[in-house]
């Protein structure tokens, strides 16, 4: 089975949570599934930027990528976020090669147009790298930057990049790892199962709020793509992902299409 796990930033921030999804990645792999990690690190991005002085700007929860942003992103993301993430496969006695969507050219980018500047809109993607490296043995540990036009450096969002790689690589399952248990209803009980017009209805009536509502919208747009099994769940939740593919455990929300209707002669 092909599996692409989109790892929040935030979540890669505990060391414990690293250590975990290691393991677990580690041994999926043994199993004999094929694995690419994709994560983000917005908040560590951040951070870093306000420890330089360079200011925060966001466009409809996209951010504002000068040069400096730019610089930022690059160290932080392909640099710190991605080789603590890289360390810990290390002492989980698991290969791992850390890469981002430049290596190989494996991710192309568009300029996304409009104030947003260095920001890219996923074109492309190649997944010659990732086959290549889950033969060899390696986890792709992916930072969300891409490749634009004469070889400029973009910054893309991390859930674009995830749900273009599982779409483009045809995979089995889409798994969006946060700190969060689940998609919660209304009554605050975590939902198992959503359709996406369910998901609209939970962003419409103000249910689902801040980050919640990019997860739902990464996860229809996984959906409208192809993509077989599609979850939301915690990844601080020890063999979380083993759980989620035998079906067990009480954590995550999986979103599947509508059930057509049954035509009646």
């Amino acid at each position: 089975m092909r599996l692409v796990i989109k790892i929040g930033g935030t979540l890669l921030q505990q060391e414990d949570a690293r250590a975990l999804l290691a393991l677990q990645a580690g041994s999926l792999m043994r199993d004999g599934h094929q694995v690419l990690l994709v994560h983000g690190g917005g908040a560590q991005v951040t951070a870093y930027m306000k420890a330089a002085g360079i200011e925060s700007k966001f466009v409809e929860g996209r951010r504002v990528t000068t040069p400096d942003v730019l610089d930022a992103a690059v160290k932080v993301m392909c640099g710190t976020v991605n080789h603590e993430f890289l360390a810990a496969f290390a002492a989980a006695g698991v290969k791992a090669a850390g890469i981002s969507g430049i290596d190989g050219s494996c991710v192309s980018a568009d300029f996304a147009g409009g104030d947003l500047g260095l920001v890219g809109k996923v074109a492309r993607v190649n997944p010659t790298l990732f086959d290549a490296l889950n033969n060899a043995g390696f986890v792709p540990v992916m930072a969300c930057l891409a490749v634009g036009p004469g070889g400029q450096i973009l910054n893309v969002n991390a859930d674009e990049v995830a749900v273009a790689c599982a779409a483009a690589w045809l995979a089995d399952r889409m798994i969006f790892l946060s700190d969060i248990d689940g998609v919660r209803g209304a009554n605050g009980e975590n939902l198992r199962r959503i359709t996406p017009d369910e998901a609209d209805a939970l962003v419409a009536s103000g249910v689902a709020t801040g980050g919640m509502i990019a997860k739902l919208r990464a996860a229809k747009q996984a959906v409208s793509r192809g993509i077989p099994g599609v979850e939301i769940a915690p990844g601080h939740r020890p063999r979380i992902l083993h759980a989620l593919l035998e079906g067990t455990g009480p954590y995550g929300t999986t979103m599947m299409p509508a059930l057509e209707p049954v035509a009646v002669c």
